[in-house]
């Protein structure tokens, strides 16, 4: 089974790479500890934290998983067989009291041989960027492999912020962030004295090492604000993915003090934040568009799109049916049978690792039986490059086509969106977040 793991990782590494091609690891080598380990993160994006966790750390992982994935018999032999531990939540149990002794003795088990666990504290994924209670089984399990070997398991805690910049998009960005780990030996005398308040302990300070490695929301309106505000630094200041995630940080801390001391001009200034992008959205433009309405490699980028278009059309035409056949299913299942969003990125890679292998391997035949096997060689090698290239490229050409739509804009309206961009620019500066000496 190690073999079929390594294997899998394998293919969930390349996955992600296509997937999250900008990822960003911070203190990597965290990442490379031997067990016995606990690896807990914020449960932002469904299956796709796990994957990515286990993608990018040295050690074999176990699973805790909800019980109700183990209910029907194909369920229970694939979750069992490919390392997942079962964990009862009440919604699995239809209202019978929750017992977890017999998955709690088979995670003792798996650390007592240096194995790792993958645990999502928070028990429920949730799309926002907030960081939800932390549930106490994570150092329940600890607490309960350390007492039985007397501590000596070297066992510890691990946090890891998830940072997705989209994380339902394909091509979109991530940044982990590896917090410092917990070892559960320093809390050995004060479980001796009071169990349950060392589980609270422990799982207060995990959510403390958790909280500062990730972007934490107190809210929806709050998160929206902070994503505008994100897009108007990053187009008129880019940096690199660490550097935004601390600009982010900094920039929510600030908020936070200006919604406290001054709550009105707080709510004046979502305001006509919200309303310089309703503005953007009734005229179809991006913020990008506005930040670089001075750009005169314009007409430059639109030759790059003339001459690069055939390249284009032929990675669209011949990656079409792998790329819409996973794009379609997570729609049908979200939209229609009404699956949780959270589970897009999981079905467009689960369904991707089989419709992109599958049509290039048909289509390659199809050319060999026309053509020749050479041809179909590097009919086949051209493939994922062109499909790559023709995802980028469209990107690129709604970006351009965005720029000189702004290009065709009334001088009036153009300068009531630079107006407004401008003030928005003003009052970042304010909270000594924004330069405009470098704005664009």
């Amino acid at each position: 089974m190690q073999v079929i793991y390594q294997l899998f990782k394998l293919i969930v590494k390349v996955a992600l790479w296509a997937y999250f091609p900008d990822t960003k690891i911070k203190n990597r080598e965290r990442l490379r500890f031997k067990g016995p380990a606990i690896v807990v993160s914020n449960h932002q994006n469904t299956l796709m934290d796990v994957l990515v966790c286990a993608a990018y750390s040295r050690e074999q992982f176990y699973f805790l998983a909800n019980a109700g994935l183990f209910r029907s018999k194909f369920g229970n032999w694939f979750f069992n067989t490919f390392y997942c531990i079962p964990v009862e939540r009440l919604l699995d149990t239809d209202g019978k009291p929750v017992n977890n002794a017999s998955s709690f003795a088979r995670a003792d088990q798996h650390m007592e041989k240096g194995g790792t666990l993958y645990i999502a504290a928070e028990g429920t994924s949730w799309m926002k960027r907030h960081l939800h209670p932390l549930k106490t089984g994570t150092a329940r399990i600890a607490f309960s492999a350390g007492r039985k070997n007397n501590y000596k398991l070297d066992l510890k805690i691990i946090p890891i912020g998830l940072n997705y910049s989209a994380p339902t998009e394909f091509r979109s960005h991530l940044f982990m962030n590896i917090g410092e780990p917990l070892y559960v030996r320093d809390w050995q005398e004060l479980y001796a004295k009071d169990q349950i308040q060392a589980v609270r302990e422990i799982t207060k300070i995990l959510e403390e090492r958790l909280r500062p490695l990730m972007i934490d929301t107190k809210n929806e309106s709050e998160d929206e604000l902070l994503k505008k505000l994100e897009e108007i630094l990053q187009n008129s200041q880019p940096v690199d993915l660490e550097t935004q995630f601390y600009r982010s940080k900094e920039l929510l801390g600030s908020l936070h003090n200006w919604h406290i001391k001054n709550e009105l001009s707080y709510n004046n200034f979502a305001q006509e934040l919200n309303d310089y992008f309703k503005t953007l959205y009734q005229y179809r433009l991006s913020d990008q568009a506005v930040a670089n309405a001075l750009d005169k490699s314009l007409w430059w980028k639109l030759l790059l799109i003339i001459t690069g278009f055939p390249v284009f059309l032929y990675g669209y035409i011949n990656n079409f049916l792998p790329a819409f056949l996973p794009k379609l299913a997570s729609w049908w299942l979200v939209q229609r049978k009404g699956l949780y969003i959270g589970y897009t990125s999981t079905i467009k890679i689960s369904l991707g690792v089989i419709t992109f292998p599958l049509f290039y391997w048909l289509q390659s035949e199809a050319v060999e039986a026309i053509f020749s096997t050479r041809i179909s060689w590097w009919y086949l090698l051209s493939l994922p490059i062109t499909g790559l290239f023709a995802i980028d490229f469209q990107v690129f050409m709604k970006k351009t086509w965005q720029r000189l739509r702004f290009q065709m804009l009334d001088r009036a309206t153009s300068a009531t969106l630079q107006e407004k961009r401008q003030a928005i620019g003003q009052e970042l500066e304010k909270l000594a977040i924004f330069d405009s000496k470098t704005t664009v």
